[in-house]
């Protein structure tokens, strides 16, 4: 009995197995029709209504095209189409012709026109995306797409604490040497220079010196000055502030901004996830800055007792994160237009060995994104994070456990998801260069950030033809035509009286009454209709006119006729 029972169970545990799969194989069945559906809807909507332009043709500032008319996707005529496109067989559409102009598409669903810029990349207007060229990386900046970006900095200048010249004047040689301004310009991309104090001791010993802050003041203006047309202004990049320095660094930043401003430069200002100890006072700062670009990279670093993101979106309560980095700053009323997030194109390294037995882990390398693909992509699986959005590797080389943190273009994307998502003004990302130009990458740049290749547009002129165009044709011209039946009912009016002259015609008229009713509707009819459109204001009042006109040429037309009838007599 146990085994019957079981069994039945069994078989009936199966049934119910089989049942779901195949409801969820008629579930997914439906999915896949609807979805393509709307994939061939899309491509009836757009792929096959295209105008291409074409240069060696396409000469003038206007440019025509011929197409079928519009149906709307219901109504009567949708339900009688087949009607409508025999009597409205074509339409003409008019558009300007620009420089950017590839090809107009139809989306023959909604009635809309879009403009094809060719889908070149190009940021969306009001969008900052800015990158760093790190002065060690040679001529990498001969291949960075300068199309998606909106600035790139030349990292850096390096101020010496004691006299506020540059620590290293063979990098200011560099800067003043390349050509990274002048490919930027290309592109319409500023390019900045990055001023860099990375100790707490130096920075400490910079803020206390007014000497050596005028100094600085005066070389990077005189710089600027000197590189006129290719350097826009600078990013500023203070790390480890000693929050006993708060005044003295708020008071630094606005010389420096008001003397910037003054030659029409721009001020970014570099600043940490966290604030520690409150060493920036961002309430004030925001006045007397463009930008503030949040470094969102480096949560997790050497001195990580654990490894973890180097960038992550969200974290424990206890721990920060991008999340709640940016909030802060939203938080003091500083609007998201100022603020731009900075994320890591590299990743970490650590040694893990020891984790297990509770000890700490061990940094070991910093590394750029593309040497993460070299290294360990080709032989490792990635395991990703949904909570901090970032990917690792977990693996053993030489008998030694380790793990490494990284962004790739899925993390990556979906952090510049969020950043649209919170309304900031861009995007920055350090370092140009660590990911050798990644196209998944840079595609995550356009996709988040991009101009969007299809621009809606409206036809500066159109044309029907067949009955509606007739109909639209007199529309358009109704005032000429309005003026023109007012004239021919005059000419009616005055033939008809000069035409009772005749004694044939005055036997004519005397004999058929109905002529005389007929001739007089068209009358009215020519004159309300003619005031009506030639004055197109108020319908009401211009037909209580044209009747009264109308009426008022009958009666005199009756008038002569009785008058020649008497006379007959």
């Amino acid at each position: 009995m146990l085994i019957s029972t079981l069994f039945t169970t069994s078989l009936f545990g199966q049934g119910k197995v089989i049942k779901d799969i195949r409801a969820a194989q008629r579930k997914a069945k439906t999915e896949i029709n609807r979805t393509n559906r709307d994939l061939n809807r899309i491509k009836k909507s757009l792929s096959s209504n295209k105008r291409t332009v074409d240069s060696s043709l396409d000469t003038t500032d206007i440019i025509t095209w011929t197409m079928k008319p519009y149906i709307p996707n219901s109504g009567m005529i949708h339900d009688y189409q087949h009607i409508f496109t025999f009597l409205h067989s074509e339409q003409e559409c008019a558009f300007d012709l620009t420089d950017d102009l590839k090809s107009i598409e139809w989306d023959s669903i909604q009635n809309v026109f879009y403009k094809n810029t060719g889908g070149v990349d190009k940021l969306a207007e009001d969008v900052e995306v800015i990158g760093w060229y790190p002065h060690w990386m040679g001529d990498s900046y001969k291949q960075y797409n300068y199309r998606l970006l909106s600035m790139v900095s030349f990292y850096s200048f390096e101020i010496n604490p004691d006299t506020g010249s540059s620590l290293y004047p063979e990098i200011i040689d560099q800067l003043k040497k390349t050509s990274l301004p002048d490919s930027a310009a290309k592109y319409g991309t500023k390019a900045l220079i990055s001023v860099t104090s990375l100790e707490k001791e130096n920075n400490r010993s910079f803020l206390n010196s007014q000497f050596a802050q005028d100094q600085f003041i005066f070389e990077i203006i005189d710089l600027l000055e000197e590189e006129r047309g290719r350097y826009s202004g600078i990013d500023l990049n203070f790390e480890e502030v000693d929050p006993a320095n708060r005044d003295d660094f708020t008071y630094f930043v606005k010389k420096l901004g008001a003397r910037l401003r003054s030659e029409d430069y721009i001020l970014l200002l570099d600043v940490p996830f966290f604030n520690d100890g409150q060493a920036f006072d961002y309430a004030e700062l925001k006045n007397h800055v463009k930008y503030f670009n949040i470094m969102g990279y480096g949560f997790n670093n050497s001195s990580s007792t654990y490894p973890g993101s180097i960038s992550p979106l969200r974290s424990l309560d206890n721990q920060p994160s991008l999340e709640k980095t940016v909030n802060d700053f939203l938080n003091l009323d500083i609007p998201g237009e100022q603020i731009i997030l900075s994320l890591p194109l590299y990743g970490i390294t650590w040694n893990i060995d020891n984790l297990a037995n509770g000890n700490a882990a061990e940094y070991e390398t910093s590394l750029p994104f593309y040497r993460i693909m070299s290294n360990y992509a080709p032989y490792h699986n990635p395991y990703y994070d949904p909570f901090s959005s970032s990917f690792f590797f977990v693996f053993e080389e030489d008998g030694t456990k380790k793990m490494c943190w990284y962004e790739n273009d899925i993390s990556l994307d979906a952090k510049f998801k969020w950043i649209n998502e919170k309304k900031l003004k861009g995007l920055g990302l350090w370092a140009l260069g660590y990911a050798k130009g990644d196209p998944k990458i840079w595609g995550a740049v356009m996709g988040n950030f991009g101009a969007d290749s299809l621009v809606a547009i409206t036809p500066v002129s159109s044309k029907f033809n067949g009955t509606y165009g007739i109909a639209k044709n007199i529309v358009d011209h109704k005032k000429t035509i309005g003026m023109a039946l007012l004239i021919f009912s005059g000419f009616l009016f005055a033939g008809f009286v000069l035409s009772l002259a005749d004694w044939k015609v005055r036997q004519i008229l005397f004999q058929n009454q109905s002529f005389r009713v007929v001739y007089s509707l068209a009358f009215i009819t020519l004159t309300t209709v003619g005031i009506e459109w030639y004055w197109p204001n108020d319908i009401v009042l211009n037909m209580t006119i044209g009747i009264t006109i109308g009426a008022i040429g009958v009666l005199m037309i009756n008038l002569v006729f009785s008058k020649y009838r008497k006379q007959l007599k």
